[in-house]
């Protein structure tokens, strides 16, 4: 049986001339975590906070909402663009090869699934080096990952709506004729046309 230094080191086992002990720095995102639960325990010990009253409010409640729906969309993206990968690749490859710029349509759509900027730059970036777009288009219509706006299940969105008192925040009877809809889509298109002629005329 052969077992890697990797492997020892993760197990936290020690061997002269083999593994050694090392430093590894926290992410951002467990930072962040550590963080506000160490705000919350401080919140409820010294303020004197009910987690009961927390819990049985309407933001509590529509936050868990928004978190399920998140995980759920995010882990069915998360499937198929796993499982699908190579039948997406041939079936962009004629497309973002004669109209590279489409390929901003392509990290729109992908971002409207799985909700997550940082998702839709990990999983479709190396999927666009693959096809032979250029580092310089790519960072032209890098605006257009943010998509999650298009459907109205993100967390920030829901609470919005809850949070809107006169009630003119909402989610359409049609869904996606939601408050969100115009000021999204202004956003992303300026921001990602304009992205794209500066980087032509910087590049």
């Amino acid at each position: 049986m052969t077992i890697s230094a990797k492997e020892l080191a993760k197990a936290g086992v020690v061997a002269e001339d083999f593994t050694e002990m090392g430093m590894v720095t926290l992410k951002m995102n467990l930072v962040i975590q550590i963080i506000m639960i160490t705000a919350a325990a401080l919140m409820i010990i010294f303020c004197k906070a009910s987690p009961k009253k927390a819990v049985a409010g309407p933001v509590w409640q529509s936050g868990m909402v928004a978190v399920v729906a998140i995980y759920g969309i995010a882990w069915m993206a998360d499937t198929y663009f796993g499982n699908y990968m190579p039948q997406i690749q041939d079936m962009l490859d004629g497309i973002v090869t004669k109209y590279p710029w489409s390929i901003a349509l392509v990290f729109f759509a992908v971002s409207v699934l799985i909700n997550s900027q940082g998702a839709v730059v990990v999983a479709m970036l190396p999927l666009a080096y693959k096809l032979g777009i250029s580092g310089v288009v790519l960072l032209g219509v890098l605006p257009s990952v943010y998509g999650y706006f298009f459907i109205p299940n993100y967390p920030s969105d829901i609470a919005t709506v809850n949070f809107d008192r006169s009630g003119t925040t909402v989610i359409g009877k049609y869904l996606l004729n939601h408050s969100f809809m115009m000021p999204g889509m202004i956003c992303v298109i300026v921001s990602t046309i304009v992205a794209y002629l500066l980087t032509l005329v910087i590049f």
